[in-house]
């Protein structure tokens, strides 16, 4: 009688822990549930206060590294980044040793895909989405070349991986552009947790943070870097501010422009209509300050790297039932129809962007309508159990070493 094969392993590389990964991507602990009835399943990540997922907890051998990193603390994220990925060439020796059969990096940090196959070997999985290098990185001249060597050796790698995740059709064919194999890349949508993020009762939530129904709040929330271009936003209000049409702005979250647009908002005199909650550590209380809005606002710059993703503030906010106000990028237009879920803007056009909020703002009917509208799109795109199929599926062919569908 023959000896049955050895079970395949799969290996999660993450840069934060469970915890954190699912926070970012809703249907990890039933992905990892249902991958464990395929393969053994084992992640890395650097230690964490919070516990992992009771799913993955069960169904994964999880292997901690010895620091931990403070989301909440910029410096502490990169700094803590760069040690992640300097520990990486261990980690996939590691996995070599352990007999993993494949890896999958469900981010794209600068150099991991070219430091997984060199320490790990060809059969590796990741998810391209967020250019970290073009984000922090492109407006200093003296760094460029830099940024021009990370990502051709990352490139370089992503060509000859047996699968690459895409959130929207934009990256697929920029990748194709710069010549990955079609076949390999797999567009699929960020799930969202629609029973953490919904609709809630606004008046409680408004009373909270202080505004009247006769407010008009525009809401964001994100990590505050550079290229979310949050500057722009509290100019362009105060624009409007002074032309007798005010508009409130609620940012969510912390992040290396704070002390900066702090700064601003008092240069300006913009205290009485610009709030920074700062770090909301609960997700449930993220989803309260997002339905004290009237409106969602999806930013960035216009960089060539913002048309490749869909951003956590167009999912959420979609999923709040709010009507969108975002900036006009191919991968955002993939997802929210002009005057049907929102309004779009060119991010680099801020008088277009105060014609398009103060359309919102005057029309109290078509904010209700847009809102409705972009809830119904969440509930459909955002799923979390087709997005779990369709990403346990491409990783039990990807673990199996069958070509992609």
């Amino acid at each position: 009688m023959n000896p049955s094969p050895p079970q395949p392993r799969i290996a999660f590389w993450f840069r934060y822990g469970p915890a954190e990964h699912t926070e970012l991507f809703h249907a990890l602990p039933e992905v990892i549930a249902r991958l464990a009835r395929h393969c053994e399943v084992h992640y890395f990540a650097p230690r964490t206060a919070k516990p992992p997922p009771a799913a993955i907890r069960e169904n994964a051998h999880i292997h901690l590294l010895p620091f931990s990193v403070d989301r909440t603390s910029t410096r502490d994220k990169f700094l803590k980044t760069a040690l992640w990925v300097l520990s990486l060439p261990w980690v996939g020796l590691k996995c070599r040793r352990m007999g993993i059969t494949g890896v999958f990096i469900d981010e794209t940090v600068p150099l991991t895909g070219t430091i997984a196959r060199l320490f790990f070997g060809p059969h590796v999985a990741m998810t391209i989405a967020d250019f970290f290098p073009e984000v922090y990185w492109e407006k200093y001249r003296i760094l460029r070349p830099l940024l021009y060597i990370i990502r051709s050796l990352d490139l370089a790698a992503w060509r000859h991986l047996p699968l690459i995740f895409t959130r929207v059709q934009a990256t697929k064919r920029y990748l194709e552009e710069h010549g990955c194999k079609a076949f390999r890349i797999i567009p699929i949508h960020d799930p969202c947790d629609l029973t953490l993020y919904r609709p809630t009762d606004r008046h409680s939530a408004r009373r909270l943070y202080g505004y009247t129904d006769q407010d008009c709040v525009l809401v964001h929330h994100g990590i505050l870097h550079p290229n979310k271009g949050n500057d722009r936003i509290i100019r362009a209000l105060a624009a409007l501010r002074e032309k007798g049409q005010p508009v409130k702005y609620l940012l969510i979250g912390d992040g290396p422009d704070m002390p900066q647009l702090r700064a601003l908002t008092a240069e300006l005199k913009m205290e009485e209509l610009v709030r920074f909650t700062g770090w909301i550590p609960r997700l449930e209380d993220v989803n309260i300050a997002l339905n004290a809005g009237d409106i969602g606002l999806v930013m960035r710059i216009g960089q060539p790297s913002d048309h490749f993703h869909v951003t956590g503030a167009l999912v959420h906010s979609m999923a709040c039932g709010l009507p969108v106000l975002s900036a006009r990028l191919k991968g955002i237009a993939e997802v929210m129809e002009d005057g049907t879920h929102g309004l779009l803007f060119d991010p680099n056009d801020m008088e277009e962007f105060q014609t398009r909020l103060l359309q919102l703002r005057g029309d109290a009917g078509l904010r209700a309508r847009c809102g409705e509208a972009a809830l119904a799109r969440a509930r459909d795109l955002f799923d979390m159990e087709r997005v779990t199929d369709a990403t346990v599926k491409a990783l039990v062919q990807f673990i199996r070493g069958e070509p992609s569908a």
